[in-house]
């Protein structure tokens, strides 16, 4: 079968620390790729569920402020059409 190359960008923490842990269990990097589309390919979708994100994950503090005020509905606008919600950006 005929391959394609597949290059994307990721957090170099984030990649040692799988790729830690892939080498660990004999796994290369590009059999967990092919194992995960596989998998999506089967399931027609994500084949877990996602775990919840952790508050250490979060880059910075105003950040889980605005998080925490917009799961409250505080500081959300909604838009009836992609006109208003184009010209609510261009007015920042």
């Amino acid at each position: 079968m005929a391959s394609s190359r597949l290059q994307h960008r990721i957090n170099p923490i984030l990649r040692r620390d799988a790729e830690a842990i892939l080498q660990a269990q004999g796994i290369k990097p590009s059999q967990a790729i092919i194992l995960f589309y596989t998998e999506v390919k089967r399931s027609g979708g994500l084949p877990f569920t996602p775990s919840p994100v952790q508050p250490s994950e979060i880059p910075n503090a105003r950040l889980r402020r605005d998080l925490r005020e917009a799961k409250q509905g505080r500081g959300i606008r909604s838009f009836k059409n992609k006109k208003e919600l184009f010209k609510s950006l261009r007015s920042l």
